[in-house]
């Protein structure tokens, strides 16, 4: 066989798996959007699971937040005596979409595969829809939070402007970010159990790499590069935009995000198909 048709079969090796490729990510994309009813039912289902048998509910993952907002806002505005006008009403912008979606979607969703293992053993269930339905949970959990933290900034004298209609367009491009992450991480945490721990730490030095405790201008010019590598570092002060200054958000980097989070989609919702069909073998 020459070599010049050893290369041309090469050639169409790689289009097709290119080709394969695209259409796994597609073919996820269609799953999803066909079971749409199943998503929703799932994740009224895990809302109701999570506040069942508790005397506070829903306020119960409103209590963290509004913990570590009084903690943060004794450390860094009585002892180390940042200077942020109405600095628990700062903090609360960032931390919110922080604490009860996107965190809470990550982790939630790292191990949204192994605890749903008896799912999976059924041939005819669509795995696919998991990462989605952590996300959405996450996403709600958000949403319902709304109307308290619209409360709280008007309590801290932050009115509400028409800059809070930029909002949807903010969430959705968080939620495609988070879904990107989301269906990577709950793929190789099937194999690799380690994994959940790992996410778990990198989130937590992630939320110190992330203006939400402080603005964005306070860090050092030449360290300003770094927390720009972080697309989340777009994502918040967007919120902080919205809410607290009464500005929209920096169109140009959160179209980069958009961009980039659709990329990652595809990326990982590939890697996902890949594997999907030896899931139920290490679960």
């Amino acid at each position: 066989m020459s070599n010049d048709t050893i290369a041309r079969e090469r050639e169409d090796f790689v289009s097709i798996r290119d080709n394969v490729g695209m259409n796994s990510s597609v073919r996820v994309v269609n799953t999803v959007f066909n079971r749409w009813p199943l998503v929703v039912e799932l994740v009224r289902r895990e809302l109701k699971l999570r506040y069942r048998g508790t005397w506070l509910g829903f306020f119960w993952t409103l209590i963290n937040p509004l913990v570590m907002t009084g903690v943060y806002t004794l450390v860094f505005s009585t002892f180390l005596r940042i200077n942020i006008p109405k600095f628990p009403a700062f903090l609360l912008c960032g931390l919110f979409p922080w604490m009860m979606w996107f965190a809470e979607a990550i982790t939630m969703g790292t191990n949204c595969l192994v605890d749903h293992a008896g799912f999976l053993k059924n041939a005819v269930f669509p795995a696919e829809i998991l990462p989605v339905v952590a996300v959405g949970t996450g996403m709600m959990n958000y949403t319902f939070s709304l109307p308290v933290l619209i409360a709280l900034l008007l309590v801290f004298g932050v009115p509400v402007r028409l800059n809070v209609c930029a909002l949807p367009v903010v969430m959705a491009v968080q939620f495609l970010f988070a879904l990107g992450i989301v269906y990577f991480t709950a793929t190789y945490n099937v194999f690799f159990r380690d994994l959940r721990y790992i996410v778990q730490h990198i989130l937590m030095a992630a939320s110190f790499l992330t203006p939400i405790m402080y603005d964005f201008s306070v860090v050092p010019v030449q360290f300003q590069w770094l927390l720009k590598l972080n697309p989340m570092t777009t994502v918040i002060s967007a919120y902080r935009n919205i809410f607290f200054y009464g500005a929209w958000p920096n169109w140009r980097n959160l179209g980069l995000v958009a961009a980039l989070s659709v990329v990652l989609l595809v990326f990982s919702a590939w890697v996902f198909e890949r594997n999907r069909e030896i899931f139920a073998e290490y679960l």
